[in-house]
């Protein structure tokens, strides 16, 4: 009996539960940092505010203990949104990664600091 509830729990627990990530760090652009420190669940994507920008990323799963994180910084113009720049970069668990992501034509370049840690 007491298998059986414990395969069932088993079960029942979501993957995503075992796959949490407390994400810091900061995004620079134009002079300007802002801080990150977010949990983040693998193949989500999270869109965070930061001044006339918007940071879009996203945590997918890699080979053992690094990550892809994908990323897009849109920069707010009224109404419209310009694309700022865009890409993915492989991230080591526990170590602090720098990012410089170069803007698409006419638009600032930005240094994302990211660090991930599982919860």
């Amino acid at each position: 009996m007491l298998k059986k509830l414990f395969l069932i729990s088993l079960i029942l627990i979501s993957f995503n539960a075992l796959a949490c990530w407390k994400v810091e760090g900061t995004l620079a652009v134009d002079g300007e940092t802002w801080k990150i420190n977010q949990k983040f669940d693998h193949n989500k994507e999270y869109s965070y505010p930061m001044g006339n920008f918007i940071l879009n990323m996203s945590l997918l799963p890699g080979g053992k203990k690094k990550h892809k994180l994908k990323f897009s910084l849109i920069e707010k113009k009224g109404l419209s949104h310009a694309l700022v720049t865009k890409g993915e970069d492989i991230i080591k668990e526990k170590t602090t990664k720098e990012i410089f992501a170069k803007g698409e034509e006419g638009q600032p370049h930005s240094i994302i600091t990211i660090k991930i840690t599982h919860i």
